[in-house]
């Protein structure tokens, strides 16, 4: 088993779009966020998407738009050497949307289901792995089971950084984007 980087999309990995980042032609990697996880691929870490995803939900684009847009994103990391492990979605919203897209779920940070379904089926070691997110649910996800977490200031994380204290102690560390978080995730090592 191996330990994994688990990353938040948008705002983590590329510019968040206002309402939604619904094609390719919209896809804006962060600077930097490639070659950061280029080098978290290169010390063995899998890297694995976990992002929710409710404009499916809400009617503001379609999974298979979602599916779209997560190929680009694979393909210019994968170029850039950081091929990504996987990459799991939940295109659920407990309040807005039809069915079956809104209902509550396990799936949807903060709950970790997106992060147990990727661990049972890639083979991951939650106890040696991060999560690197912009906000409160995507730590939260990643604390319910042991994983190390790491806010970024990027996308909505520096507002959110306001609001650690309701996650209660340790506080996790906030650092300034995914390049910081990737220096952070391997100076602490595996």
């Amino acid at each position: 088993m191996r330990p994994a980087v688990f990353l938040d999309r948008d705002g983590t990995l590329n510019r968040e779009v206002e309402g939604a980042l619904a094609s390719v032609a919209q896809l804006e990697l962060l600077p930097g966020a490639a070659e950061a996880a280029a080098r978290l691929a290169a010390a063995g870490f899998a890297l694995v998407v976990v992002s929710n995803q409710s404009a499916v939900a809400r009617g503001w684009c379609s999974l298979d738009d979602v599916r779209r847009v997560n190929a680009e994103l694979r393909a210019r990391l994968a170029a850039a050497g950081a091929p990504l492990a996987g990459v799991y979605v939940c295109p659920h919203h407990p309040e807005h949307g039809a069915p079956p897209y809104r209902r509550a779920c396990p799936c949807r940070k903060p709950q970790a289901g997106l992060l147990r379904r990727a661990a049972r089926e890639l083979g991951l070691d939650l106890g040696r792995s991060w999560i690197v997110g912009d906000a409160l649910r995507d730590l939260a996800a990643g604390r319910a089971l042991g994983v190390r977490a790491l806010l970024v200031e990027t996308g909505k994380g520096a507002r959110e950084a306001t609001r650690l204290a309701e996650l209660g102690p340790p506080a996790p560390e906030v650092v300034r984007d995914l390049g910081a978080a990737a220096e952070r995730v391997l100076a602490q090592g595996r």
